[in-house]
């Protein structure tokens, strides 16, 4: 059969009919047979599966596109058009747009009601990259080449599909576990002190600060004057010292072509419109495939109603739509690399903890929308951005989001009405799903169903927030439950360690929650929290019924400054740990939580948490055995890259009853003697270049293996 697919493609691209070939009007030289696993079902690499058209019939109302065809032409399988765009706005409401496999360089603004898919499954891309040409030498290893990109914040550069680095300092390349200077004694909110700083003139690039007494965001500045070990910045100060420079603060430097020191890095020049690069393995970049960022929209549904997108990929691009934008459907996307700026103040100013809360990722915006069986992944701000009322966002996977580390969320939703369902969402700088009442503080997210989601490995970046976050919001309506919500676990500690990295985290006053049959573990600090903020409304949240299963001391619900409890009730919830309230008076109503308490009464085997198709799954919450929890890994190793010559030290944080035991691996052979939560390699040589370790973490209830973490030795 798979012969048969090559010789149906072959015809129509060709024009050529030969014996077995499908003519325009639908009749076939041959016959063909059905193949098994078309029509809709998911597929391995995540996405959906093709919609379901025998190979080698044409479907009613359908015009072709492929990357040979021509504009001028009718649309026809053998005479296809070039371009979806003319597909798209050419045929009427009730046509479909079949795409050939190939990429695709374009914005699609297509007509209403029609549908855009890839023909019988073929892989297709909508590529908002341009190549990079005509590289000359610059010095050393840095090559330049002339291209109009844009002058503000949102470039990227590629090899392939490789995302490459701005050139910085301190060098990195790793988009969560960040390679941060450390600001020295002398710092203050005007000035960065650093002896380790390289003796360049900083003046007139971007400093980028992750620093302060509770550092919930980053801030972005810029450098305005330069000496040995330090420079003179100019930063937003309002929030300090809470965000902030300090000493102990942690901060990268960017945006000026003499922070171009290694391989992999560029730096784009918009006064002279060049692009400089040190390409990887110091080769020449002619003879390699190098791209840059050149259109932000894959598709736009702006204004656009029933409009189908299905089965096609994103690359450097996004889809958006806006508040009149009504039942479109988007299913069985695969998008990388959706959303990409670098500065915090972006677009609102003093407000950049909120910057790009509504314009980055798939922008799922209107009424009636949908958008599932898709994977969506690498975004500086949100995976999705929902706004508006009654629209979907289900069966998604969702991961590395928000590596810019501010309020930016898998999915950031704003609105009434909406159904968060069944998706998997983890690795996100902050949180996974952030309901929010930006851009209209007047219309709260009330209203909205969140459940059955998977989320995990959240707060990567960040401090003081949750895997499910909301701050200040008084809705009604809204629900959080069904979910697992787990390892929520920030990477780099330092200043405000010891603040909430929650899993449920209801923030200054926010009220008219509801709760329950939720399971969450292992989360760095508060399992589920309560912050009144001293906001003397109601706080009138329902907590019920959730299960705990985590003995780590912080995995406790948290009550704390609320003067107004209103109609507050925690209760039925399975905890091994105490519910505190603190700084609550009068306290609010908390009964029957504890070990033996009902807890998450309907989350059972049967039920379906997150997506449903490869990706999608993750360690199940830890059995609880009589008194003791089984282990499980809170916070994975991470990998490590060192010099030859040097020592790598992996490190892990297992959880569940003590004693917990540990045993590291190299290849998946044991290491002997390497037996505690950190694990120091030898010096490493060349051979070591590659090499995978793991860790098994172990207790009296259970055995949990760690994710592989890579040492990269050069």
């Amino acid at each position: 059969m798979k012969t048969l697919i090559r010789l149906i493609a072959s015809c129509a691209l060709s024009g050529v009919l030969l014996a077995g070939c499908v003519t325009d009007n639908g009749t076939s030289t041959a016959s063909v047979n059905a193949v098994p696993g078309l029509g809709g079902s998911p597929i391995a690499n995540g996405t959906a599966g093709a919609s379901g058209t025998v190979p080698g019939s044409i479907p009613a109302n359908a015009s072709f596109v492929a990357p040979n065809g021509n504009d001028a032409n009718p649309g026809t399988i053998s005479q296809p058009y070039r371009t979806i765009q003319k597909c798209a706005t050419t045929v009427a409401s009730g046509s479909t747009c079949e795409v050939r496999a190939g990429t695709y360089y374009e914005t699609v603004t297509p007509n209403s009601g029609v549908t855009i898919t890839s023909y019988d499954g073929e892989t297709v891309t909508v590529d908002g990259t341009d190549a990079v040409t005509g590289w000359t030498i610059h010095e050393g290893s840095i090559y330049k080449a002339s291209i109009a990109m844009s002058a503000g914040d949102t470039n990227q550069v590629f090899v392939g599909n490789e995302m490459m680095t701005e050139a910085r300092y301190p060098n990195g390349n790793d988009l969560f576990h960040v390679n941060w200077a450390t600001a020295q004694a002398g710092t203050s909110s005007t000035r960065l002190v650093d002896s380790n700083l390289p003796n360049v003139n900083w003046t007139g690039a971007k400093v980028h600060l992750w620093s302060g007494t509770d550092p919930w965001t980053p801030e972005t500045g810029a450098v305005t004057a330069s000496q040995p070990g330090q420079v003179t910045i100019s930063v937003d100060t309002s929030l300090c010292p809470s965000v902030c420079a300090t000493a102990g603060g942690y901060y990268y430097i960017f945006g000026i072509l003499a922070a171009l020191d290694t391989e992999r890095e560029w730096f784009y020049d918009p006064k002279v419109a060049t692009l400089y690069f040190w390409a990887p393995g110091n080769v020449d970049p002619n003879t390699l495939p190098v791209r840059a960022k050149q259109r932000q929209y894959a598709f736009d549904l702006s204004g656009k109603s029933k409009v189908t997108i299905q089965n096609i990929n994103l690359f450097a691009s996004t889809i958006n739509s806006n508040a009149s934008s009504t039942s479109n459907t988007i299913d069985g996307i695969q998008a990388q690399y959706v959303s990409h700026f670098t500065a915090l103040p972006g677009n609102r100013g003093a407000s950049y903890w909120i910057d790009h809360l509504t314009d980055t990722g798939i922008v799922v915006n209107g009424r009636g929308n949908i958008l599932q069986n898709s994977t969506i992944a690498y975004s500086a701000g949100n995976g999705v951005a929902v706004l508006g009322a009654d629209n979907i966002v289900k069966n998604n996977l969702i991961h590395h989001i928000d590596y810019i580390g501010n309020y930016a969320s898998g999915v950031a939703l704003a609105g009434n009405g909406h159904t968060i369902q069944n998706n998997t969402i983890y690795d996100s700088g902050r949180s996974a799903i952030f309901p929010n009442a930006v851009p209209n503080e007047a219309i709260p997210p009330s209203n909205n169903n969140i459940g059955y989601n998977n989320l995990y490995n959240g707060m990567m970046l960040s401090r003081d927030g949750g895997e499910i976050y909301d701050a200040e919001d008084a809705v009604t309506g809204t629900r959080i439950h069904h979910n697992w919500i787990h390892d929520a676990q920030s990477l780099t500690s330092g200043s405000a360690s010891d603040f909430p990295v929650a899993g449920v985290y209801l923030d200054s006053g926010a009220s008219g929650f509801e709760v329950d049959q939720n399971v969450v573990w292992n989360t760095e600090h508060e399992s589920i929290y309560l912050h009144g903020g001293g906001v003397s409304t109601p706080n009138n949240n329902h907590v019920h019924n959730n299960s705990v299963p985590d003995v780590n001391s912080g995995a406790y619900i948290w009550l704390f400054q609320i003067p107004n409890c209103g109609s507050t009730q925690v209760s039925d919830n399975l905890v091994l740990v105490p519910i505190t309230q603190q700084s609550v008076k009068p306290p609010c109503t908390a009964t029957s939580n504890g070990a033996t308490a009902p807890g998450a009464t309907e989350m059972n085997a049967s039920v379906q948490v997150g997506c449903n198709f490869a990706g999608c799954s993750s360690d199940a919450p830890p059995a609880i055995v009589g008194n003791t929890v089984a282990a499980s890994i809170a916070k994975q190793p991470g990998p490590l890259a060192v010099l030859v010559g040097q020592t790598a030290t992996f490190r892990v944080t297992g959880a569940g009853s003590a004693p917990l035991a540990y045993q590291w691996k190299k290849n998946g052979i044991e290491v002997n003697g390497a037996t505690s939560t950190t694990y120091t390699t030898p010096p490493a040589t060349s051979a070591d270049n590659g090499v995978v370790f793991t860790v098994q973490v172990r207790n009296a209830a259970g055995i949990a293996l760690s994710a592989p973490a890579t040492l990269s030795a050069e």
